[in-house]
Order: C-alpha cells, then sequence, then structure tokens
C-alpha cells in the first residue's frame, strides 16, 4: 500500500488498537473534516480540549475559509496556538510524533498533517542520585524522560554553542536520543564519528544500556569501561565545558560521556567540592584501594603458596599456626572465599532491598565465622578477601568495580598457578592491554601518558582550581583556554 498521509488508511493501521483514537471533527457550517490522531494516555487531554479543539469549534474566522490548505495555513498562523506546531508531510514522521505522544489533524485532501506536541508522560520527580551520593553539591539527578534531562543540563551551561542534536535508534523502538556537545570546543571529529555510529546502529530496540553501550565502544572484549555515565547534571556539564561529548537516551535516568578515559572513572565530584588537600587525600586512597582489591588476595596465595620467604617471620609463622588445622590449601581458601563473596553479592541485589541487606549481614559474619570455627577457613584468608572486597566497593564508577572484581580472580589464578611470577605475567598483561587502548583518539591511560604538563594536574591529585588553565589537548584540540592565570596577568601588567 502507498504510504500517504490518509486517515482510512492510519485507522486500517491501528483498527485493532484501542489507545489510539482517530476521530473527525467538522468544523462549523464548513464542509471540511479534519481527522484527530492521538494515542490516549501519552497526550495531556486537558489540554488538548482548552488550546486546540475548543478555539476550532468556536473560531468564526474559519467559517470564510473553503480549502484544507487556507484552514491549514490559518491554523499555522496562530488560529489554534500552541508553542510547538508544525506541519508534516512524511508519512513515517508523522506515525514516530503520534506514538510518542503528540496530536496531529490530519488533512486528507492535501495529504499532510498538523502536529502539535503535547505530551505527557507519568514521571519520577527530580530527586537525589542513589549512585552518585552527594555530600556538597547539587541533589538533582537525571530521570528517565530525555527533555527533563536536556533541560538539566542547558540550566547549567546558557550558552548558545551548546548544541543538543536530536537522533533517533530502533526499527520498533524509535528510541529517542540527543547527542550533546558544545560546538566551539568539542572535537568535531569526534562527535561526528559519535554521530555517524549511532547513525548505522540497525536493531529492532533499545531494552537495556548495554545495547547502547557495545556500539559506541571501539575495544568490545575490554573488562575496562570505555564509556562513562553519570546521574548527577553538574558532572556531564563540567565534562561537556571540557570538550566531551553527551550521549542522553529517552528511558534512561543517566547520561553517557565521551571520550573516557581511566582517570575518569577514579574521579569524584566530590574531590573539586572539598579542599584540594583533602580531594588529593581521597583520590590518592582509592587509587591504593584499587592496588590493594586487584593484588592482595593474589600476594597472599603466591606468598603463602611459593615463597613463604617473602613475609615477615612473625607473620609466616602466624599464618601457619593459623592453617594447621585447615585441609584447603591457601589457593582454594581464597579462590573459594572470592566465589562465595561474589554470591554474596549477587544475591544482595536479588533480594529486597531490607531483606537483602540483612541477608548480607548474616552470610558475612555468621557463615564465615562459623568457617573459621570449624576450621574450615583460616582467619587471615577471611581477612584478606574482605579487605580487598571493601577496597572494589571504593571505585566510584561501579563498571569499574565490576571489571576489576574479574581480574582480581584471574590474578588470584595465576599466583595459584606460578606464584609471583605469575602474578608478573598477569601484571604485564594488563599495563600492555592498559596501554594499547584508544577511545575515539584519546589513550585510556591519559593523562599519565600525555608529554603535556598542564593534563598533568588533575590525576594522581587534585591541584587547586587556579591551575586548571588549559583544557585536555586531545579533547579539546583548538579551543584549549579554560580560564585565565590571573596572577601571571598581574605580573605581566606590573
Amino acid at each position: 500500500m502507498e504510504q500517504i498521509i490518509n486517515s482510512k488508511q492510519i485507522k486500517e493501521l491501528f483498527s485493532k488498537s484501542g489507545d489510539v483514537l482517530i476521530r473527525p471533527i467538522k468544523l462549523n457550517q464548513n464542509s471540511i473534516t479534519l481527522h484527530l490522531f492521538c494515542v490516549d494516555g501519552l497526550i495531556n487531554s486537558q489540554l488538548v480540549d482548552e488550546a486546540i479543539l475548543t478555539e476550532l469549534i468556536s473560531d468564526d474566522n474559519l467559517k470564510d475559509l473553503s480549502t484544507e490548505r487556507q484552514v491549514m495555513d490559518y491554523l499555522l498562523s496562530g488560529g489554534s496556538y500552541h508553542v510547538f506546531t508544525k506541519e508534516e508531510g512524511d508519512y513515517q514522521l508523522l506515525l514516530k510524533y503520534v506514538l510518542s505522544g503528540m496530536v496531529a489533524f490530519i488533512f486528507d485532501g492535501e495529504q499532510k498533517a498538523i502536529v502539535y506536541d503535547i505530551r505527557m508522560f507519568d514521571k519520577r520527580s527530580i530527586s537525589e542520585p542513589n549512585e552518585e551520593m552527594v555530600l556538597k553539591g547539587a541533589k538533582d539527578a537525571f530521570i528517565e524522560v530525555m527533555r527533563v534531562n536536556t533541560a538539566l543540563i542547558r540550566r547549567r551551561i546558557r550558552s548558545e554553542y551548546l548544541v543538543v542534536e536530536s537522533l533517533s535508534v530502533g526499527r520498533v523502538s524509535k528510541t529517542d536520543m540527543s547527542l550533546v556537545y558544545m560546538s566551539n570546543i568539542a572535537n568535531m571529529d569526534t562527535v561526528n564519528k559519535i554521530r555517524d555510529i549511532i547513525k548505522k546502529i540497525d536493531i529492532d530496540n533499545i531494552s537495556t544500556p548495554a545495547f547502547i553501550e557495545e556500539y559506541l565502544i571501539e575495544n568490545k572484549k575490554s573488562l575496562f569501561p570505555q564509556i562513562m555515565y553519570s546521574q548527577r547534571p553538574d558532572r556531564i556539564s563540567a565534562n561537556l565545558s571540557d570538550g566531551r561529548i553527551a550521549l542522553v537516551v529517552d528511558g534512561i535516568p543517566f547520561v553517557y560521556l565521551l571520550p573516557c578515559q581511566l582517570v575518569m572513572l577514579m574521579q569524584s565530584p566530590e574531590d573539586y567540592a572539598n579542599h584540594f588537600i583533602v580531594g588529593s587525600s581521597l583520590r590518592m586512597i582509592r587509587y591504593i584501594a584499587m592496588i590493594i582489591t586487584l593484588f592482595l588476595p593474589a600476594f597472599y596465595i603466591a606468598a603463602t603458596t611459593y615463597q613463604n620467604q617473602m613475609l615477615p617471620v612473625q607473620l609466616a609463622l602466624s599464618t601457619q599456626a593459623a592453617k594447621q588445622n585447615v585441609p584447603f590449601s591457601s589457593a582454594t581458601e581464597v579462590l573459594g572465599l572470592l566465589i562465595a563473596f561474589e554470591i554474596l553479592i549477587e544475591a544482595g541485589l536479588r533480594l529486597p532491598k531490607t531483606v537483602g541487606t540483612a541477608m548480607s549481614i548474616l552470610g558475612g559474619l555468621v557463615v564465615g565465622q562459623s568457617a573459621v570455627t570449624a576450621n574450615i577457613l583460616s582467619p587471615l584468608v577471611v581477612v584478606i578477601v574482605s579487605l580487598a572486597g571493601i577496597a572494589g566497593f571504593i571505585m566510584p564508577n561501579q563498571d569499574l568495580s565490576s571489571g576489576i572484581r574479574v581480574i582480581r580472580f584471574t590474578f588470584s589464578l595465576l599466583a595459584a598457578l606460578a606464584g609471583f611470577f605469575g602474578l608478573a605475567i598477569g601484571l604485564i598483561l594488563l599495563f600492555t592491554h592498559l596501554c594499547s587502548l584508544d577511545n575515539y583518539g584519546v589513550a585510556y591511560l591519559s593523562p599519565f601518558v600525555d608529554i603535556d604538563e598542564s593534563n598533568h594536574k588533575d590525576t594522581l591529585f587534585r591541584y587547586p582550581i587556579r591551575y586548571f588553565t588549559k583544557r585536555p589537548q586531545k579533547i579539546a584540540s583548538e579551543n584549549r583556554i579554560k580560564q585565565n592565570d590571573r596572577e601571571k596577568i598581574a605580573k605581566y601588567e606590573n
């Protein structure tokens, strides 16, 4: 069937859908009949009645109009006023607009429609982020409605250079997306590359965030996250002003950021809300915690199984005394307890929140203590695995935390097979892999591997804000000046 805008054809298409409304509207003392086309539940019915239908029925100026084209021109020029009104002649776009919650008036003779954006969605109120806890800063977080999220960004960046491009993905779902960037700062080659990738996505439905992530990341085999997400509008806005690109997806209560580097995943907005010495100290604790959670279980296995001389004498003697009545090797104890730790985490996530919290405490304390009392596990192994597990939860990014947990288990296996030699092999492979990762032309370990010293002032340590004078060269290659160094200017003027 030829796809033209016609009320009869559309009525046949939705003949089995009770929520799709297609009803005729006859203008006063006129032979012209329009057809209202909308989806019940997605529109603001009160606004449709008061702002559009009432005006159409009671407007005396419509009596003098004899053709559909004249009626369309009159409505588009303000006869039935609404701020978001447009003429549409594309059949597929009309369906997309109406199925996303807009209202259309179909003119069969002209084979066109007038579309009004009068959408109404049940949505959560803007509340505090539940993953990125805020101690000192804004308490608002993104929700599932895309336009609300873009408005939260626009509220913080009131610049004419902030671009919000509209895109759509999914043959069936037709999910709306917005590509957000600063046109005078962002690398336009990167923007064009991301836009092309999104346009080439050919899939029925975007049902989970992973569907988007797997298309956008370049090295799909890496356990390290190559795309960052955040619930906090202030964090997204700060990265946009640095030249990065944001992707807002309708139905997802967070926003993606690209390009992404490892140092970004280890940072928290609270680092910049506190004194720079406090922020640097907290950041150093995170890096130390990452080393502990990665290497502590593997180090214990290698030291107690292969190289006991690596431990101090008193610690080695106490370790052997604790293991005297335990029937399992150190490797078996650690690997088994790591698996049990992951099971407890998964069980806590799947159960209701109150039950899950109680179960985690019960499993960690009662079962662990019982295993030590029954000489199934040595007390030091419980301490080692617990410390490694707690250190893993300090990571600000949950995707990074999940990847590190898998790598921690791999290092423990290598240590069980070959001791410190296996651990050294794992460390070499890890650094080789990290050095090989490239994220839209930016090294994953940047700025650790950058020559430009201006990029090193926000890595392991957080320098005072006055030192942040330039944007990263690989991110914003042309417009790099972030703020003027007023002390240097004052010296120059004097």
